[in-house]
């Protein structure tokens, strides 16, 4: 594990910053406006084609109508879109929360299209695939998931059986799991229990081991149905100090929930696409960073498969760590889920440790949301029952420190409900629009640059001998 980080920070040339906090006092008169061509955000109609990869693209969402014109234009040469654009994370959340991706299941040609349109965007700004076990594709870690033979209600699609599911988040494998021979012992003893309560709350038996107490991992392949391959999407902007074998994992799951009976799809706007959009839109700008030598150490940034089939790929990521990101490499991990509900003054955090106690991040947080033109008025920390319910949990308990950035529940000063949306049909991006404009993600995402700036140029205390 790598050294952990000191409370003391030596002085940084900050991150250079979009408008969107150069602007911040003027913007927060107009926060709750829709948005517009002015605000930078550009519809996903004006994408190139190679943007949309897989899948068709998406109909315009926000798009405005075009300008009626009595003379002809000639075709203008394709061009990139500016970074001003790729750094909104309204843009992202437009293309990952449409129709076209039919809810991003694990597994499904709809995350694996949201897969490609994520790479697409890393590598236009230099980041490198860091997988090496995966050749053919650097930039993805693919694995099988597994749901149990006869526990599920038979033709149950996706979509239907996650309606019901209105507590935040998942206790590991709840609904699916991975299998494979090299899955460490307390993941298989993990399993081996998922399995007998699975099968006791279905009311069936549980087929008893062959020997010992324990079933091994054929014996359990036996009793559970392969429902395909999903995949983690991850991409390495290499930091360039002295610390740059250190590596601070920065993460969002990337699939949602998938359709119902009747095909209609959980477009998962807000979960999470939001919080996916957020790391992508994060890109930019860190890029630059490490090309100016302003980011001592690494930046691994992991889009998860399977987060809603019970934290199945954040777990596959922690038991097959890729060559130079072990865990002794990890000095932080940084989650981000459902970021874009609410008003865009308050914020939810959890900063503790499995026992409760604070880890480095709680300074790290309220230093960088002081560095904000217009910091958040409100970061509750009223969410620790969550703490195990969401990706940062697999890391947590191998006890690395974790920061799991959340939009905040319905009371503006702490406490209350999820938003009425969570796993319905309406999670949708006009949703983010109604409550606050899409400034809640554009916040999110600038307070997790600052967040990021300053773990990654931390100093460290030497490690005990």
């Amino acid at each position: 594990m790598a050294s952990k980080i000191n409370d003391s920070s030596r002085p940084l040339t900050s991150v250079s910053r979009l408008s969107s906090q150069d602007a911040r006092s003027a913007e927060a008169k107009t926060r709750n406006r829709p948005i517009a061509w002015k605000d930078g955000f550009e519809s996903s109609g004006a994408r190139p084609a190679a943007k949309l990869p897989q899948l068709p693209a998406p109909p315009p969402v926000l798009s405005l109508p075009p300008p009626a014109t009595t003379t002809p234009v000639p075709p203008e040469a394709p061009t990139e879109p500016p970074v001003s654009v790729d750094s909104d994370p309204m843009k992202h959340i437009e293309y990952l929360s449409s129709d076209a991706l039919q809810g991003r299941d694990s597994p499904s040609a709809g995350l694996d299209a949201a897969s490609a349109y994520v790479q697409a965007h890393v590598q236009k700004y230099g980041l490198v695939g860091p997988n090496s076990n995966n050749p053919e594709n650097p930039f993805q870690q693919k694995f099988n998931v597994y749901s149990w033979l006869g526990a599920d209600k038979a033709g149950e699609a996706a979509g239907a059986a996650h309606a019901g599911h209105k507590q935040f988040g998942h206790q590991t494998f709840q609904e699916g799991f991975y299998l494979d021979e090299k899955m460490p012992k307390d993941t298989l003893k993990l399993l081996n229990q998922q399995y007998e309560q699975t099968m006791k709350a279905a009311g069936q038996t549980a087929v008893p081991a062959r020997a010992g107490k324990q079933r091994g991992v054929e014996e359990l392949k036996q009793v559970a149905t392969a429902t395909g391959q999903a995949v983690n999407t991850m991409a390495m902007l290499p930091g360039t100090g002295p610390h740059k074998d250190e590596v601070i994992v920065v993460m969002a799951h990337l699939d949602h929930v998938g359709v119902d009976r009747k095909g209609n799809a959980y477009n998962g706007a807000d979960d999470n696409a939001s919080g996916s959009a957020v790391l992508m839109a994060a890109v930019p700008e860190l890029a630059e960073a490490a090309k100016n030598g302003k980011l001592d150490r690494s930046v691994l940034f992991v889009w998860t498969g399977a987060e809603e089939k019970g934290l199945v790929g954040s777990q596959y990521f922690v038991d097959h760590p890729i060559p130079g990101v072990e865990l002794k490499n990890i000095a932080g991990v940084i989650n981000t889920d459902m970021v874009g509900r609410w008003d865009d003054q308050r914020l939810s955090v959890v900063d503790t440790n499995t026992k409760g106690q604070p880890n480095y991040f709680r300074d790290v947080v309220d230093q960088a949301n002081q560095q904000l033109a217009d910091p958040f008025d409100r970061i509750n920390r009223d969410i620790n029952v969550y703490r195990d319910r969401q990706d940062g949990a697999s890391f947590g308990r191998k006890g690395e420190d974790v920061l799991f950035l959340f939009e905040g529940l319905s009371n503006p000063e702490g406490g209350g409900d999820l938003i009425p949306e969570y796993h319905r049909q309406d999670d949708d991006i006009e949703k983010i629009i109604e409550d606050n404009g899409g400034n809640k993600p554009r916040r999110v995402k600038d307070l997790l640059l600052n967040v990021i700036n300053i773990a990654a140029n931390r100093t460290t205390e030497p490690q005990p001998k």
